[in-house]
């Protein structure tokens, strides 16, 4: 399921192969994790994570399109309702472009991880959704997952993308990531330092 922002227009000039994209998820990397079996039901209880926006502002800059890939199994336990959650994500994508970012779409999984779906991370089907919807061809070999846990990470890796992990204790993802951050603002700096050197190869 997808939320969509076009304030970017489509008649944008396309790269020669296609843009770079920075797929990220939701919690813990763009706003402030809830606890553990606790989820945001309303755009009240949304807290922009540390340096996240500054981030975002960076890699729009930097010529990134911005595309979320979120789990929200607070869907199908019946503790977040869907339009709750599109009133959220509207009022991200609104925040985000007060500070000059640019958000293309949201797509989240509403089911339970007990579900087995084909979209819910570390499956790639959200990313796939993306592919499939967004108006504009994506490079995928300077394209990155964004993400604060094994999921997201193991997620990206299956799309074939380049992956960073932000602020996480997991020593399995860390060692599975291109690249690994403590907090947003590093995470910025890393990814765009990363892709000046590939731009001067």
């Amino acid at each position: 399921m997808r939320t969509f922002d076009r304030r970017r227009a489509a008649t944008a000039p396309v790269p020669q192969n296609g843009h770079k994209v920075a797929f990220l998820d939701r919690d813990g990397v763009i706003n402030e994790a809830p606890k553990a079996q606790h989820y945001i039901q309303t755009w009240e209880q949304f807290r922009f994570a540390t340096g996240a926006l500054d981030m975002l502002k960076a890699l729009t800059d930097h010529g990134y399109r911005l595309v979320v890939i979120t789990n929200q199994q607070g869907v199908a336990k019946g503790l977040v309702q869907p339009q709750a959650l599109s009133a959220i994500h509207r009022n991200l994508c609104a925040a985000v472009a007060e500070c000059g970012a640019v958000i293309d779409g949201v797509f989240f999984c509403p089911h339970l991880e007990a579900h087995d779906c084909a979209c819910r991370k570390p499956k790639p089907g959200l990313i796939q959704q993306a592919l499939v919807a967004l108006d504009y061809p994506v490079d995928m070999a300077r394209s990155w997952m964004i993400g604060d846990s094994g999921r997201d990470i193991e997620a990206g890796a299956a799309m074939g993308l380049h992956t960073l992990l932000i602020g996480s204790s997991d020593h399995a993802a860390a060692a599975k990531a291109t690249l690994v951050a403590a907090n947003q603002q590093a995470a910025g700096q890393l990814l765009l330092g990363t892709d000046a050197q590939s731009d001067g190869e």
